[in-house]
């Protein structure tokens, strides 16, 4: 791996960063995906940080909006939607929270997004279980990490509200700054790509679902029936 995660800072409003996406085939380039990342260290670290994640979710939807969207869960899943005036916005965050530390991003659109925080210390080869006999015994505990935190970014992303299964999420690191996930559906499966980030001694996991082939030709038949 060469390339490698980029570094941020607390209390810092990231806006409009960009996840390039590259052309499959003879396609033409296609525009890279934004988002908005904050990431802020808990005001008590004892405590839950539901309230400082919702509120950190919100800060970043406000840039989006003429009206106040407020950020509810969906229940049993737990995940984050934004609501403008009770409605669904069309604005999609996640957040996560590890060591004192809650990372908070944000996109415009249906597709989704998600984010995980974890500290590489604490990776082991017992994190090699969920990938059976195809493990890759030579990775890194850093390595062990990204694997994990892109997992976690993209199960968030996928927005399937189905039980978390590692193991049905693949993820392929591009370097040690970009990775490419997919997991296994009923329909279609879902897929999308992802950016490491690094804040003091925690890696970040940004994944972002990308529009299936499927879905952009309904939407196309959509527009040409209408």
């Amino acid at each position: 791996m060469s390339s490698a995660p980029t570094q941020i800072r607390e209390g810092v409003e990231y806006r409009a960063l960009e996840l390039p996406l590259a052309p499959t085939g003879d396609a033409l380039p296609v525009d890279p995906v934004r988002f908005d990342l904050l990431v802020l260290e808990c005001s008590e670290p004892q405590r839950s940080h539901s309230g400082e994640a919702r509120r950190a979710m919100e800060r970043l939807a406000a840039e989006h909006a003429s009206t106040e969207i407020r950020v509810a869960t969906l229940t049993p899943s737990g995940r984050p939607i934004a609501l403008q005036s009770g409605d669904t916005a069309d604005v999609q965050v996640s957040a996560s929270h590890a060591a004192g530390l809650v990372a908070a991003v944000c996109r415009t659109g249906r597709e989704g997004i998600g984010v995980d925080l974890v500290d590489p210390s604490s990776a082991g080869p017992g994190l090699d279980w969920w990938d059976g006999p195809q493990a890759d015994k030579s990775r890194t505990n850093a390595e062990r990490a990204a694997v994990w935190a892109a997992r976690e970014a993209a199960y968030k992303a996928a927005k399937t509200d189905l039980p978390f299964s590692p193991a049905a999420i693949t993820v392929r690191l591009s370097d040690e700054a970009a990775f490419d996930w997919q997991i296994d559906s009923a329909g279609d499966p879902i897929a999308g790509r992802g950016r490491f980030f690094s804040i003091a001694d925690r890696l970040l996991a940004v994944a972002v679902q990308l529009e299936s082939a499927a879905s952009a030709a309904r939407e196309e038949e959509v527009v040409v029936c209408s």
